[in-house]
């Protein structure tokens, strides 16, 4: 009996402990989530904090919709060079035949003579734009983009190259001349449009397909 009405004692005692302490613990837990250095972590943001976040988003907007500016603009556009010039040598039956299209390279013969003239001058402008445009993580997508396109262009022209090296020799007239002038024909005005389009795409600020996803 005795320790019975100690053990109910001793739990009368606990419940009113708890019952006396539980405003105390509820007063302080709403003092401290009304903390001033609480509030900033809490979910309730200050309103500096949405105008901050606003203005990221309006910031990051506006560049999205400028897009690159001039200097990357002309970088990338002149990356094109690379496999126009490695194309001029197949355009020879066509500026035969098409006056117009050898006075309006006619500006890029000086490049084009100091491009083929200097050893290793080919390869060594193709390893540099390769290493250190299009791996070049700190040069902006938009370049690296169109500097990969430029540089997929020029190994096409290897291919052909390599063809007209050592298999395939100018055949001296016929139809098979005739042939062999369509399939330089082909492979110039190929590269050209396509150098065409990236410059004029570069310059007018029209982004290639997949320029954002680089």
């Amino acid at each position: 009996m005795i320790l019975q009405s100690k053990t109910v004692g001793h739990g009368s005692f606990m419940q009113r402990s708890s019952q006396t302490h539980r405003p105390l613990l509820s007063s302080a837990l709403r003092q401290a989530t009304q903390a001033p250095h609480l509030r900033q972590l809490g979910a309730c943001p200050c309103p500096q904090q949405k105008v901050y976040r606003h203005r990221a988003v309006q910031s990051r907007a506006y560049q999205f919709k400028q897009g690159p500016d001039v200097p990357e603009r002309g970088i990338a556009a002149l990356t094109y060079l690379l496999p126009l010039l490695d194309a001029l040598p197949y355009g020879r039956y066509v500026f035969m035949q098409f006056p117009f299209i050898a006075r309006a390279m006619a500006p890029l013969a000086p490049v084009a003579y100091i491009y083929n003239s200097v050893p290793f001058l080919p390869f060594l402008l193709f390893i540099g734009v390769y290493s250190f445009i299009v791996n070049n993580q700190s040069m902006g997508r938009f370049i690296r983009y169109n500097a990969m396109q430029a540089v997929l262009l020029d190994v096409l022209l290897i291919i052909p190259s390599v063809l007209m090296g050592s298999v395939l020799r100018p055949p001296e007239g016929g139809a098979a001349l005739q042939l062999y002038e369509s399939g330089l024909n082909t492979i110039f005005l190929f590269v050209a449009v396509s150098v065409a389009y990236g410059m004029v795409s570069c310059l007018l600020l029209q982004a290639l397909v997949g320029a954002a996803a680089c």
